[in-house]
């Protein structure tokens, strides 16, 4: 060889191959991990597919089209189909066929029912009520989960409005109140009615509410976020187990890595009863301008339904708790202060039967029924889940097929209250 001795190989080449090799190694590692959480999560671990979008009227509603799956595991298992409007209901045309009347339902998520088959829930059985009575009615569901009173005047304007509804129901539960308040919710996605220095609801010139601003809170990484929600089961059974730790969505929404912010306002602790505030006979005075709000709304969309020559009736939903007692107990044992505190389970619906009697609003109230049947019927809510259950969903349409009928056939200077 000449006397030449081989030359060493340069450090710094043989560096970089080590490192090379280590970072594919890394990738191969995180590669075979991903395939084998998504394997794990599809075989094992079933998950919700993502069903909402941001919608620059109302914050959020269903993604258009959108068939997918909803789920929670040893609960409900429901194949959800979405129309083409962002709603969970079948095709509507919006002209109205001749001879039939419309009646739009306004609600949150017991009406869209991610529960339980579409054909079982009140929107579609209460159809199936009046077609039994010969009525040719069409129900057309606007029920969005996460929404309160001021959402549901929004869906009413700017989507209800456009089928030409004869009648006008909005279905209000408990958690109504808070949703309503910017103070009590704080959620940069959703328009919140504007609030007068007295703590009445603003309105403009017309007399129409008005309402804060809103923005879509995308995350950086939202397109790679949109590929992974259409399309990996791991992904979302991740996105679930952040959502239920709160101190990691916090840290991850203050980085915009994630773009639901954590519902860490009105926390429920010590003197502070959350949504069940709305029970105290004397409300907070934060909790009584949200009462007031929600009083208002309803009033709105009264007066923006006979406008457009819709009749308008408010359906009260009774929660868990309203009508379980053993569900109420437990709610006391996880914050003792409320057993001291003066609750009435009994407020919300009384207050707003009165309000509405007085500002001739039909209201139809099934807290009543709903207790007297719960000893003998087969579950009416889902136990983990605080929804109805089917059979929940039938008795409320059993419940409203015939005042609803008769609301929808009489004449104005009558006020039912059921």
């Amino acid at each position: 060889m000449n006397g030449e001795q081989l030359k060493p190989r340069p450090a710094s080449l043989s560096g970089r191959k080590q490192i090379l090799a280590a970072c594919l190694l890394i990738f191969m590692g995180l590669g075979m991990g991903i395939v084998a959480l998504e394997f794990t999560v599809r075989l094992f671990f079933p998950v919700s597919d993502f069903l909402w979008q941001w919608d620059p009227v109302i914050g959020m509603k269903l993604i258009p089209d959108k068939r997918g799956r909803a789920v929670q595991r040893h609960i409900f298992d429901t194949q959800i189909q979405v129309n083409s409007v962002g709603f969970r209901d079948r095709e509507h045309t919006l002209a109205k066929p001749s001879g039939v009347r419309r009646i739009v339902l306004l609600g949150d998520s017991f009406l869209e029912a991610i529960q339980v088959p579409f054909e079982q829930s009140v929107s579609s059985l209460l159809e199936r009520r009046f077609n039994e009575r010969n009525e040719t009615i069409e129900v057309i569901n606007f029920g969005v989960s996460g929404f309160g009173t001021a959402r549901e005047y929004l869906t009413l304007r700017e989507y209800g409005l456009r089928y030409k509804p004869d009648l006008v129901l909005l279905f209000f539960v408990g958690n109504d109140v808070s949703d309503n308040s910017r103070t009590l919710q704080g959620l940069p996605y959703v328009p919140y009615p504007q609030v007068t220095t007295g703590g009445d609801l603003a309105q403009d010139e017309a007399g129409k509410p008005l309402f804060t601003p809103f923005f879509d809170r995308t995350s950086r990484l939202s397109s790679l976020g949109k590929l992974l929600k259409d399309n990996s089961k791991g992904y979302r059974f991740i996105r679930e187990m952040v959502d239920n730790a709160p101190a990691l969505n916090h840290m991850l929404y203050r980085l915009r890595l994630v773009s639901t912010p954590p519902e860490m306002v009105n926390a429920p602790g010590g003197d502070n009863f959350g949504f069940y505030e709305i029970y105290r006979l004397e409300p907070k005075p934060v909790w009584g301008q949200a009462w007031r709000l929600t009083e208002e709304l309803m009033l709105a969309a009264r007066d923006l339904a006979a406008e457009n020559n819709a009749k308008f009736g408010v359906v009260l939903i009774p929660a868990y708790w309203e009508v379980d007692p053993q569900r109420w107990e437990q709610a006391q044992r996880q914050l003792p202060a409320m057993r001291s505190a003066a609750l009435d389970l009994d407020y919300p619906s009384k207050r707003l039967t009165t309000f509405l009697t007085e500002h001739k609003v039909p209201v139809f109230n099934l807290l009543p029924s709903f207790r007297k049947h719960a000893p003998t019927s087969p579950p009416l809510y889902l136990r983990s889940d605080a929804h109805w259950t089917i059979a929940g969903h039938s008795l409320a349409a059993d419940l409203l097929a015939e005042p609803v009928a008769a609301l929808l056939g009489s004449g104005s200077e009558t006020v039912p209250t059921y």
